[in-house]
């Protein structure tokens, strides 16, 4: 392997020289605990070793070439976090790491990859050696170039794997297909979202401290007082499981045993028993003991008044993401005012509505329901007046939240009996099975085109065992079960979607100067935090690529944004 060590400021500039005409470097990053020791750029001939504790002016070098072109890498978020800290942001990424996710590998690491494509075994025991050493040796630097060997040589075969979903798409023409020569459109976004991904978690997001503190001390207090009051009452442990079962079952409740043959006493089975004293007091233990770690789980990653959540930026098989350290995306809606924006700033926060009913109506082609969204119709009160058979001005609150069950359920296929308990558990609404069975009929006789989706996938799981397809986008996936290929394609392009707003939201402000972070995202929603004074713009701003993002995707079905201005994340 031919590679350069740069310790001196004469080599520095072969390494201009070299990769000036290059579109395209490999790129990857040794580091101590806060900085970067070395950064390892190549193109297809040449790869440097550069030292920015022998020669910190490397930095500018590669600043100035990173600004105009494109890198590949591997977990790039990892790389552009910590070069973001010396002002170096490049053009454009492409992350083999993604890229692996994308093509559904078992594993994702840059050794795995080396290994399945290459042929290649990469020892990675230097990976946790001291990188702030004086002295780096001949092992440590000659490890560091093989990334980049490894890079290069992985790059053009997965992005013609991604190529094979290839599709016909205005995205085509964005700079990131351009560059690294990308035919698929869910690829495209994913490769661009990656810097995204990078500024989200250096974003943060900030946190009322004061009120953090005072809510989960009334919180836990609450608690305390709800458990004492059930032993004192009961004579068990709420907290235990199984003295739980026991107890249920004794008083007469109907439970069913877990695969172990314990007694099922988790809040999906013990929902249907809503309405029983003990068990409303056991639900609502439980209810205070998730709100208390939660907070707990703020509080112990609060850094100055922010938490900095690690994003999954493919945290499912779906494409949507996931976080941690805390998880920001799982924070129950009655907890949300805890997070609270900077002084002199606001949250702008906007979610698509109904985009799952949006996606699905294109998806499938249902008519009726394309239709529906044409005319500007609310589907809820539509669906609850097909249902009910009245007329839509008649459709009561009830009714509309009924119905939300029914869309949200039955596009997904549940059974009459999965509805009646979605129906309760989700929405409060008492349904029975009978009931629900005949709402099934109705809903289905109405929008056929779902039954028919539905009975095809049910056909290919009998004869082939899995369902093969992909998003509106070309994001491809193989499911083994009902639920999954009825979710993974809706589900998908909701993330799509979501991403491709966030991208252009960024392009917006970039064009016109405006200052606005990103701090959260949600499946269907984005958290925005702003000057005060720049909020209506910033707000105009993120509907436009919102509604922008959706149209690039569906091209029946209109998208609709819901926006509004807070200080806390409210809406």
């Amino acid at each position: 392997m031919k590679y350069e060590y740069v310790t001196d400021r004469l080599t520095l500039k072969d390494v201009i020289s070299s990769l000036a005409k290059s579109p395209i470097l490999y790129i990857d990053t040794e580091t101590t605990d806060r900085d970067i020791r070395l950064i390892q750029v190549g193109n297809d001939e040449d790869i440097f070793v550069i030292d920015l504790f022998e020669v910190p002016e490397g930095v500018e070098i590669i600043r100035g070439l990173l600004k105009d072109r494109g890198i590949v890498g591997h977990n790039l978020k990892f790389d552009l976090k910590y070069l973001a800290k010396y002002n170096i942001f490049p053009l454009a990424t492409f992350d083999t790491m993604i890229a692996s996710q994308l093509l559904r590998k078992d594993k994702h690491s840059l050794a795995y990859l080396a290994y399945s494509f290459l042929g290649v075994n990469m020892d990675k025991s230097y990976q946790l050696s001291n990188w702030a050493s004086p002295v780096l040796s001949k092992g440590q630097v000659e490890y560091a170039a093989l990334d980049v060997e490894v890079l290069r040589s992985l790059f053009p075969i997965l992005r013609d794997k991604l190529n094979e979903n290839s599709m016909d798409h205005p995205l085509l023409k964005t700079r990131t297909a351009k560059l690294f020569g990308l035919k698929n459109p869910a690829a495209i976004i994913e490769m661009a979202f990656v810097k995204e991904v990078a500024k989200l978690e250096l974003n943060g997001f900030p946190v009322d401290v004061d009120k953090i503190e005072t809510v989960g001390k009334e919180l836990e207090r609450k608690k305390q007082k709800l458990i004492i009051g059930f032993i004192t009452k009961y004579r068990i442990d709420p907290m235990s499981p199984k003295q739980v079962g026991k107890f249920l079952k004794e008083r007469g409740f109907n439970l069913p045993e877990t695969a172990k043959g314990n007694i099922a006493t988790d809040d999906k089975v013990l929902s249907e028993y809503i309405g029983y004293e003990e068990v409303d007091h056991i639900l609502e233990i439980r209810k205070l003991k998730k709100y208390t770690d939660k907070i707990e789980e703020i509080k112990s990653n609060l850094k100055g008044g922010r938490v900095y959540p690690e994003f999954k930026q493919i945290g499912a098989v779906t494409g949507r993401m996931s976080s941690s350290n805390p998880n920001i995306q799982n924070v129950p809606r009655d907890m949300r005012n805890l997070f609270k924006a900077e002084k002199g700033n606001t949250f702008v926060i906007a979610d698509f509505s109904q985009i799952e009913l949006r996606i699905a109506a294109e998806y499938v082609g249902d008519p009726l329901m394309i239709k529906a969204f044409v005319e500007g119709k609310d589907l809820h009160t539509y669906t609850a007046s097909v249902i009910l058979e009245k007329p839509e001005e008649e459709v009561t609150k009830e009714d509309r939240q009924s119905a939300k069950a029914v869309n949200f359920g039955l596009i997904y296929g549940i059974s009459a009996k999965g509805l009646a308990l979605y129906a309760k558990s989700s929405y409060g609404i008492d349904m029975s099975i009978d009931e629900a069975e005949t709402i099934r009929e109705k809903f289905f006789k109405h929008f056929s085109s779902f039954k028919k989706w539905h009975e095809e996938i049910k056909r290919k799981l009998r004869e082939e065992k899995e369902v093969r397809g992909e998003t509106l986008l070309g994001r491809p996936y193989v499911a083994y079960t009902f639920n999954d290929a009825t979710n993974y394609p809706i589900q998908g392009t909701g993330a799509d979607i979501l991403k491709l707003s966030v991208l252009l939201f960024d392009m917006y402000c970039s064009k016109e100067g405006v200052n606005a972070k990103v701090v959260n995202l949600i499946h269907d929603e984005i958290v925005v935090e702003c000057k005060k004074e720049d909020a209506e713009r910033v707000r105009e701003i993120l509907e436009k690529a919102m509604r922008d993002a959706g149209r690039y995707v569906l091209k029946k079905v209109p998208v609709e944004v819901e926006s509004s201005i807070n200080e806390v994340w409210e809406k």
